[in-house]
């Protein structure tokens, strides 16, 4: 016959999760049993990281907008000084092209207006 030995009670770690992986790495460095007065959600820690995740990006996005806006902004600056310069260059060209303002050019070289207006010759066959 066999005899009775007893046996130590054996631990059941099927049920925990292996000590590898990022999670057990947080469970490890965040030893929250202590701070929380229990088991820190490991579980959870994906969550909270796709929210830090979207946080992240927002906060990256907001900073970015607001640097187009002023980007924009100065933009407009420089477009109103270039639309004023290009204004007043035309509004120069138009009044050196007046007939007035070639007479006052072309006097010191010798030249003069005709005063006389041009006659039409009619020629019959």
């Amino acid at each position: 016959m066999a005899k009775n030995v007893s046996r130590k009670p054996q631990n059941n770690t099927s049920n925990f999760r292996s000590n590898k992986g990022i999670f057990a790495f947080f469970d490890r460095v965040f030893n929250m049993d202590k701070i929380l007065g229990g088991e820190f959600p490991v579980h959870q820690m994906r969550y909270i990281l796709w929210g830090t995740f979207l946080i992240v990006i927002y906060i990256g996005s907001s900073l970015n907008a607001e640097s187009l806006i002023h980007q924009i902004d100065k933009t407009k600056v420089e477009l109103e000084e270039i639309r004023a310069d290009y204004t007043t260059q035309d509004a120069d060209f138009m009044k050196a092209g007046k007939q007035s303002e070639i007479i006052k050019r072309v006097a010191p070289m010798g030249l003069e207006e005709n005063k006389t207006p041009p006659t039409k010759i009619i020629v019959k066959d």
